[in-house]
């Protein structure tokens, strides 16, 4: 009798199963003498833990993520390990990593502004492989618009603009910044005060993103001109008389140039306020008169807050106090034309009075209210007239010259001795002994009155004493 096996289809499993079941039918088959029938069986797969997965955080398709949470692979199921992981950055370079057993880190932190992809292949129990793709992209630095070099305006403000929005920025520096965003929050006025004029000021941005982040410190350099020059005409002087106008005079242009008085002060050294009016005399030269006279006997001051007077390339003024001078006695001079008598007065005494000669009917002295603006020991005196035309002339060492509007002076006459009557071209003579050959015991009037007086001292001339 013929015998025919079963034909047995073994699906693919475990070996020592397919094994097993088969010796087992051999068996059967050769003890029993049976002819078994031909039988086709369904086997189950045995393809491991259906479940076996890999996941990954930060989610795949995440976008901006924070580089410090760097990448963690993580396998599901029972028995299912890592077989091969590879990380590529956003120029496809390999990024390493570390497994452990079931998880697999790229420690933090990832570069800022890369797009990573993740390609994973994990090894169920039973040895069948799972592979799973991600990509993830980290938070982007913002990009600064222009240079890492930038001026300080002549309003103090830096600005920087950037791609994108960005959260707390602060600016870390040997300088105060306040930062005003706009709404945006892409751009950022600095606005800058205390810092070094005339040169480079080292600068870190210390910022996050919207979200949070912290970003890479950003290093810039802000530039500032150099301290605005000023100069204060009386600076330092001392015993000045009590009407005799400052001035400042600033080193370049000025922005805001209308509103400079406003910042500006005048007041002694105690504080009190001295009253007085602005007046600009040149694009850079700025006048103040005081309203009736400076306070006698004090020390005056002209201050304004530093970089409160900016120029126009940004220059500031870098000292509080832009200079100072001294106020002698309450003194002042009058000219009385009728009596032809000069009145030296302090404290509002007549100290001395002096016989003078003024100017002839032809070339008279000037009347009204002025100071001495300008003194010399010795002057060399000229007409305005040429050589040759009436009225010319030129004096050499004329004595004591104290000029107190144009050309009109006190000063020492030595040519003449006519005293007490109008003799001069417009000034009024004094009399001296200095270089007085005729008249060697004239009375030293011209020098007593030099000295007495001061830069600023008032001169009133009037036509009688009861003006």
């Amino acid at each position: 009798m013929d015998q025919t096996w079963p034909v047995v289809r073994f699906p693919r499993g475990p070996k020592s199963l397919r094994f097993t079941l088969a010796s087992a039918l051999l068996g059967m088959a050769g003890c029993a003498q049976l002819q078994l029938p031909q039988m086709q069986w369904a086997w189950p797969r045995f393809s491991g833990d259906s479940s076996a997965d890999v996941a990954m955080e930060p989610a795949t398709g995440s976008r901006d993520v924070d580089p410090r949470q760097g990448i963690k692979l993580r396998v599901s199921g029972s028995g299912v390990r890592f077989d091969k992981v590879e990380v590529r950055d956003g120029d496809g370079k390999p990024v390493a990593g570390v497994s452990n057993g079931g998880e697999y880190l790229v420690k933090p932190p990832l570069q800022f502004g890369t797009r990573y992809q993740v390609r994973a292949t994990a090894l169920s129990a039973m040895g069948e492989p799972v592979t799973r793709e991600f990509q993830l992209t980290t938070v982007a630095v913002p990009q600064l618009g222009g240079a890492s070099v930038r001026p300080i305006g002549p309003d103090g403000v830096v600005t920087l603009s950037f791609d994108r929005p960005v959260g707390r920025l602060e600016i870390a520096g040997n300088l105060d910044a306040r930062v005003e965003p706009d709404g945006a929050r892409r751009s950022f006025r600095v606005v800058a005060s205390r810092y070094a004029k005339g040169g480079m000021t080292p600068v870190e941005v210390r910022w996050e993103t919207p979200g949070g982040v912290p970003l890479p410190p950003l290093a810039l350099q802000f530039t500032s001109a150099p301290p605005l020059k000023t100069e204060l005409s009386l600076q330092g002087q001392t015993n000045l008389g009590l009407a005799l106008p400052l001035e400042l005079r600033f080193g370049e242009k000025l922005a805001e140039r209308d509103k400079l008085t406003d910042v500006l002060l005048v007041q002694t050294e105690a504080g009190v306020p001295v009253s007085g009016r602005w007046q600009w005399i040149a694009e850079q030269r700025l006048r103040f008169k005081p309203e009736p006279l400076w306070p006698a006997a004090s020390t005056i001051q002209v201050r304004a807050e530093p970089g409160r007077i900016r120029s126009a390339s940004g220059a500031t003024n870098t000292d509080a106090l832009l200079g100072s001078f001294q106020t002698g006695a309450d003194r002042k001079i009058v000219v009385y034309l009728d009596s032809q008598r000069l009145a030296a007065i302090e404290n509002g005494q007549v100290v001395k009075t002096i016989k003078v000669s003024t100017g002839k009917p032809a070339t008279p002295t000037v009347t009204g209210s002025y100071y001495i603006y300008a003194r010399y020991p010795r002057k060399t005196m000229r007409s305005q007239a040429r050589p040759g035309e009436p009225g010319h002339y030129v004096v050499e060492n004329v004595p004591y010259a104290q000029y107190f509007h144009a050309d009109y002076a006190l000063h020492g006459a030595w040519w003449h001795n006519g005293f007490g009557r109008p003799a001069s071209h417009g000034c009024v003579n004094v009399p001296t002994r200095t270089n007085n050959r005729r008249w060697p015991k004239a009375p030293e009037e011209a020098g007593w009155l030099y000295d007495w007086a001061a830069l600023g001292v008032p001169v009133t001339v009037q036509r009688s004493a009861s003006r």
